[in-house]
């Protein structure tokens, strides 16, 4: 893959420089013109506390106002970390203490006893313990650090320089896509990267490498193989075929350094993209399971892409981020959905996933999407709009009804981007595709540059495929129009079906998801057996005419044929409850079969679509 692996980096000193910028030396630590200080002490670790403390230089007036943001990017959902601050104190440079008020959830004000030049200094405490939603967790081990859920920001600071100084515990380093021009000491631009730049501190493996004009750092805390070949070997490949994707741009690579922050631990899963980095979360089984790699691996390339679609380009409502509020947009079926359609077809291109196995993968996609009950309920643009309310909501009242009416623009999004892709090969006859539209939306507009509207993507779209293109995605993303999606695959000579289930042993559906043992409704499906029966979200599924559920709902649905109306039991608010269920037919699920005497011109667009592969050369 042409890397080469940095073997003994994980065997550095704690003074292990990471993402660091030789050219920058340490700053000063005395204050300069309107810049922000900030020190942590992790004296209190073990109780999983940590004191920050932020230094204003130089703040003109009689009062200054401090916030801590109420969101962290990649997280459409308002959080509440104000909820674990305490000990709050606020002086001035002599260190007395001035006056200050609440003014709102995450705001403060200062009172200053005149207008003269001076600093302010803010210092508090954060518990924190929350480091399966990635936004803070210390402990005797590691410290991890989402900025936006740890540093206070104030009105007139946030594009002045900031400067971060971890005062790290014996045997700790510390690494982040900041610059580090001395071991636990990290230098930003303005607030906005220090947001845009998570920081990993204690004990913790290095694997470096080179790959796609790029070093790449893996930081990684926690379990795992120790395969660092591997590891360094399918990294580079997928960091190589997503700067493939931009290969028709003019503009360089977005940066020239590039680190994976992750976190091994049980039950850890995703991930949130950031300027030069990304923070990802996973089972240590993925290391020794074959599936779970390649899940591992579609992760890495989700992140890794957004490097280019959110942290080089993103939607004009959300360029500069408003960190008090929400931010909405009606374009995350293109910053998320597109992302996802990418992070299913880069592993292919880079030749870690077999096509046959990509072919599954993405006939499991379609039909999570064609058969959700909201499929053509909703449009992409207004589940955008909406994933602050539906998309992200914890609550279980929502859970039900979100199974029901929401849309995904992650999955339906990522079916918009497979449309647009092979429609935009066929009418140009393989000269181009979305990765030219993505190429495009990367050259014209750069981040902090006003960001690019629905307008202005539709336009790119009729670029490089034709007007009648651009106009059939506004049914697609402003109405409820179906996907082509067979028709699509068609231009490839693929084939989209529904699995013959003639022969399988159940027959027929109660239409319900549910959890536990004993079986717990989560949702009924919109006007399916038990919806229509009317099962609740929440109902304790006990018996199917007199039969014991347990665990064997299948087992017991075998007995049963399509429209049998069976006698469920159920338990609803401590109340036994029996009510009569129709049962519905089984719904197959969706396959994708070759087309063996696919012209010879649909099967080389299939082959470049791919990267050069197809069935068969794995």
């Amino acid at each position: 893959m042409g890397n080469t692996i940095n073997n003994y980096a994980r065997e550095l000193c704690p003074a292990l420089l990471l993402i660091t910028s030789l050219a920058v030396g340490a700053l000063s630590h005395s204050a300069g013109a309107n810049e922000t200080y900030y020190q942590l002490d992790f004296s209190e670790r073990q109780v999983q506390q940590v004191t920050i403390e932020a230094r204003f230089s130089e703040v003109i007036g009689d009062t200054l106002d401090f916030h801590l943001p109420v969101w962290r990017s990649g997280l459409y959902l308002v959080l509440d970390f104000v909820g674990t601050m305490s000990g709050i104190e606020v002086m001035d440079e002599n260190g007395l203490a001035l006056p200050f008020e609440q003014t709102a959830k995450s705001s403060w004000q200062v009172k200053r006893p005149d207008s003269s030049i001076g600093d302010v200094i803010v210092r508090y405490r954060l518990y924190a313990d929350s480091l399966t939603d990635r936004t803070r967790h210390v402990d005797a081990e590691h410290a991890f650090l989402n900025p936006a859920a740890v540093f206070v920001y104030a009105d007139g600071f946030r594009d002045e320089p900031v400067d971060i100084t971890l005062n790290l515990p014996a045997g700790w380093r510390a690494g982040s896509g900041m610059e580090q021009p001395e071991p636990g000491h990290f230098v930003a631009p303005h607030y906005d990267r220090l947001v845009d730049s998570p920081i990993e501190a204690g004990t913790f493996d290095l694997v470096s490498f080179e790959a796609g004009g790029m070093t790449i750092d893996f930081l990684i805390h926690g379990t795992w193989d120790e395969d660092e070949e591997r590891l360094a070997n399918d990294i580079s490949a997928i960091v190589e075929a997503s700067a493939g994707v931009f290969e028709s741009a003019s503009r360089s690579l977005p940066t020239d350094r590039y680190l994976f922050l992750l976190h091994s631990g049980p039950g850890l899963g995703g991930g949130t993209e950031y300027y030069n980095s990304t923070v990802v979360h996973t089972d240590p089984r993925s290391f020794w399971d074959d599936e779970r790699w390649g899940g591992f691996l579609g992760l890495m390339a989700h992140e890794f892409f957004h490097t280019w679609n959110v942290k080089r380009f993103r939607p004009a409502s959300i360029d500069r981020y408003d960190y008090q509020n929400v931010n909405y947009t009606e374009l995350l079926w293109v910053a998320e959905g597109l992302t996802s359609y990418y992070d299913q077809l880069l592993p292919v291109r880079a030749g870690l996933m077999p096509v046959a196995d990509y072919r599954k993968q993405l006939a499991d996609t379609i039909g999570g999407v064609v058969d959700n009950p909201g499929y053509g309920q909703d449009t992409l643009a207004r589940a955008s709009y909406e994933a602050w309310t539906k998309g992200y909501h914890r609550g279980p009242d929502r859970a039900a009804d979100k199974a029901n009416r929401t849309i995904s623009f992650y999955s339906q999004g990522g079916l918009v981007g497979l449309v647009l892709d092979l429609e935009i090969r066929r009418i140009s006859r393989g000269l181009r595709s979305l990765d030219t539209v993505m190429s495009a939306l990367y050259d014209d507009f750069p981040l902090g540059g006003g960001g690019f509207t629905y307008t202005d993507f539709r336009a790119r779209v009729a670029a490089v495929g034709d007007a009648i293109l651009a106009e059939r995605l506004d049914g697609w993303v402003y109405g409820t129009e179906p996907l082509p999606i067979a028709q699509a695959l068609e231009n490839i000579g693929w084939s989209l079906d529904r699995e013959d289930i003639s022969e399988d042993p159940v027959q027929v559906s109660l239409g319900v998801s549910i959890r536990g043992n004993p079986p717990v409704v989560r949702a009924p499906r919109l006007n399916g057996a038990a919806w229509r029966a009317g099962v609740n979200a929440g109902d304790e599924l006990l018996a199917l005419d007199g039969v014991r559920i347990g665990s064997g709902l299948n087992t017991l649905l075998r007995r049963y044929d399509p429209e049998d109306t069976v006698e469920l039991a159920l338990f609803r608010d401590g109340h036994l409850k029996t009510l009569g269920v129709t049962l519905d037919p089984a719904l197959a699920d969706h396959e994708i079969i070759v087309y063996e005497d696919a012209a010879q011109s649909r099967s080389q667009m299939r082959r470049d679509w791919l990267g050069g592969l197809d069935e068969g050369d794995e």
